[in-house]
């Protein structure tokens, strides 16, 4: 449904997306997740047709599409800023983008009780824009862009104004909706989650490249360099030096202790300085000088933070052996386990296969 070949779009010396490359087939949803700055809107952008790319191909269904203008391309779009017109009613904006592509006038009412059945309005049709949640808004926006039945649906960010709450729920709707209609979609986002969440696959984007394309699943568990290790998810680098390396695996020291873990491209060199990587929740909590079940490695810390957040509780540790490092780590299981205090010696530890090295330079 989209392909984009070697893409790139620069401003004067500045390159905002560079060799960006990546096929979209009928009923994917696909989520372009990376920082304010990364070259994620822009690429969106170039796909509407807002925007013409400096170099490389778009294509559309099979077609170059660099010569098209945004209305003569079969693209339904919802923004971050809904742009919904206030002086019509719910129904009245769902049916416009129907008018303006000449659909016939007797087909329209029906069309429009079926989306905003879709979006789970029925009924609320007749009600004006300021009249209608923050939720229902955002259901009128995807309403409004799935109406005439578009090739690819293209979202910016339209959940970031939303509290944490609605936002969740929206999207689990969004990808309701899309799996329903089976719809190709393309999301741009910087927030994880909702990458995750809604996604068959999600590109990783930073300083205009793509520094990873997987399955949700994949770009979590094996991130391809240090950037998607730290973007997605909250992580733990602790320096290391590389003492010996074989393919996909590495045994590194980490202040006084030698750990043996997983290693990126890159990352084998013997001698070499490299970042260990381990996810706050990989990382497990038990009493002090006491072994922990199904831990490879034990190493003392002291807890310097407790912060309860309901379904988790996150703590702050300092680990003097693993050269003065401190570590965040996640506690998903805090009614059944012991709660620490601030000051409190522990022991810390991880599962072989849970500790990441990769190259500095990655």
């Amino acid at each position: 449904m989209v392909r984009l070949d070697g893409v790139t779009k620069r401003f004067g010396t500045v390159t905002a997306a560079e060799d960006v490359s990546f096929a979209l087939h009928q009923g994917e949803f696909l989520t372009i997740l990376g920082p304010s700055g990364s070259g994620k809107t822009t690429v969106l952008r170039m796909i509407a047709g807002f925007m013409q790319p400096t170099a490389g191909t778009i294509l559309l269904g099979g077609r170059p599409v660099s010569e098209l203008p945004p209305h003569r391309r079969s693209i339904g779009m919802v923004f971050q800023r809904l742009a919904l017109f206030p002086h019509m009613t719910a129904a009245g904006n769902i049916a416009y983008p129907l008018k303006m592509r000449g659909f016939p006038r007797a087909e329209i009412p029906e069309r429009v009780e079926r989306f905003l059945a879709l979006v789970q309005l029925h009924g609320l049709g007749d009600r004006r824009i300021n009249e209608l949640s923050g939720g229902q808004q955002q259901r009128v926006a995807i309403a409004r862009a799935l109406s005439f039945e578009p090739d690819l649906l293209l979202l910016d960010e339209p959940l970031a104004s939303l509290d944490r709450k609605l936002r969740e729920d929206m999207q689990l709707e969004f990808r309701r909706i899309q799996q329903e209609l089976g719809v190709a979609t393309i999301n741009v986002t910087h927030d994880q989650r909702e990458a995750l969440v809604m996604s068959d696959r999600v590109i990783v984007m930073d300083g205009g490249r793509v520094q990873q394309a997987a399955a949700p699943q994949d770009a979590y568990r094996q991130p391809a360099n240090r950037f998607v290790a730290g973007f997605i998810g909250v992580t733990n680098f602790l320096a290391c030096t590389v003492l010996e390396a074989r393919e996909g695996e590495a045994d590194v020291q980490i202040g006084d202790h030698r750990c043996a873990g997983r290693s990126a491209a890159g990352a084998e060199a013997v001698g070499r300085t490299a970042d260990a990587a381990l996810r706050a929740e990989q990382v497990l909590i038990g009493e002090a000088g006491q072994p922990i079940a199904h831990a490879d490695m034990l190493v003392p810390a002291t807890v310097t933070e407790v912060i309860f957040e309901g379904d988790r509780v996150v703590y702050a540790v300092d680990a003097p052996t693993l050269g003065g490092a401190s570590l965040r780590i996640f506690d998903h299981d805090p009614l059944h386990h012991k709660t620490r205090r601030i000051g409190e010696t522990v022991t810390i530890g991880w599962k072989r296969r849970d500790l990441m090295v990769f190259p500095r330079d990655a």
